[in-house]
């Protein structure tokens, strides 16, 4: 399988590199992520460790680069710290293309080599909600039950990662747990087919591909708000390979369905939300994938819900959001104005405004 990424991709590590451990060159464009036991050790070469420590015990914004520049150190030294680097696309920019403030970045995962790969349980996770859109499109009436349940919750406060957990267990099991295994519950994960679709990590990418995003909030009256947030990302115009293969004897699913069912999630995302904005993409094999792309493209409440879908996802932020934040983010509008969330998750790469996380996926035979 061939995944082609449209517009950056953040797959997270959990791993972060604060504002102070890296060298922004504003000319070049480009972020330089030294290894700090390397650089340390030239610190004290020039019995500049010390005031290396106060510098970063101070609560200045200065950035390191300037730091380091102010102590005489250059490009040739940087460059032999180096752990990699990475293209900081329109991130790091301030007015007249000079160095805005730096803020931490959010890592990108990599192997144990230093190498970005997109691991296979996110692409399993996205053809996961995608094939529960597909059975709850094709048998609305079966899951009706569940619809009840979700409606008589929403009025319920508790964390994102408690509510409705319940029902989306409920749901899940009965789209995907029916192997009946001897001496298993059927809610356990071992009677689900899904275990017949294995999904390989991706092959590594190149570590030159990948760029820095700004989140932004794009508006629906076509505004753009940026946030104090960095993320390593996969850079468009990147070609991924990964192997999916299907074990027949355990899960009845063909690639036709899954392909199928991720062109009926696009279609969804497409029409109740991203065309609100006048963005996203309703071509063929359309998927969105990673973090920071938005709560569209982790759920079926829109699949399950339909045209009462942004009234109960409306429900799902005052059930999950405190009562200032709720109204501060505006979701008490979303019913009026017709999408929710009424903000698209987007960056910007060389200077054009991209939807987070969009790509394009291709079937290509094992020779």
């Amino acid at each position: 399988m061939e995944l082609i990424i449209l517009s950056p991709v953040y797959i997270g590590s959990g791993e972060k590199i604060g504002k102070k451990e890296y060298i922004f060159l504003p000319l070049k464009k480009r972020v330089l992520v030294p290894d700090l036991g390397k650089m340390y050790t030239a610190l004290m070469k020039k019995r500049a460790d010390w005031e290396y420590q106060e510098y970063m015990l101070e609560d200045t914004p200065i950035p390191l680069g300037i730091w380091l520049k102010d102590h005489k150190f250059t490009m040739q030294d940087y460059q032999s710290w180096t752990k990699y680097e990475m293209n900081s696309g329109d991130a790091l920019l301030g007015n007249g293309g000079k160095q805005g403030r730096t803020h931490e970045i959010q890592c990108f995962i990599k192997d144990a080599y230093g190498m970005p790969y997109i691991p296979g349980s996110s692409i399993k996770g996205m053809i996961r909600s995608a094939l529960l859109a597909y059975e709850v499109k094709k048998n609305p009436k079966k899951y009706e039950n569940i619809k009840q349940d979700i409606l008589s919750n929403i009025g319920n406060k508790a964390s994102r990662t408690k509510f409705l957990q319940k029902e989306d267990l409920e749901l899940e099991t009965m789209v995907f747990h029916t192997l009946n295994r001897e001496g298993q519950k059927r809610e356990n994960a071992v009677n689900s087919i899904m275990a017949g679709i294995i999904v390989g990590d991706s092959s590594p990418i190149d570590p030159k591909r990948l760029t820095l995003s700004q989140k932004i909030d794009y508006t629906l009256s076509k505004t753009e708000r940026t946030f104090p947030l960095l993320r390593e990302t996969i850079m468009p115009e990147t070609r991924v390979l990964f192997e999916l293969t299907i074990d027949t004897q355990i899960c009845q699913y063909k690639i036709e369905d899954i392909k199928a069912a991720l062109e009926l999630f696009n279609e969804i995302c497409y029409e109740r939300f991203y065309s609100h904005f006048g963005r996203g993409d309703n071509r063929k094999g359309i998927v969105w994938i990673g973090g920071g792309v938005g709560y569209l493209s982790k759920t079926v409440i829109y699949s399950l819900f339909d045209r009462e879908a942004v009234q109960v996802a409306q429900g799902i932020f005052k059930g999950t959001l405190s009562e200032k934040i709720f109204r501060q983010h505006k979701h008490d509008k979303d019913r009026s104005l017709g999408v929710s969330p009424h903000v698209c998750k987007c960056t910007r790469y060389n200077n054009q405004l991209y939807d987070m996380g969009k790509c394009q996926l291709r079937v290509l035979k094992k020779e």
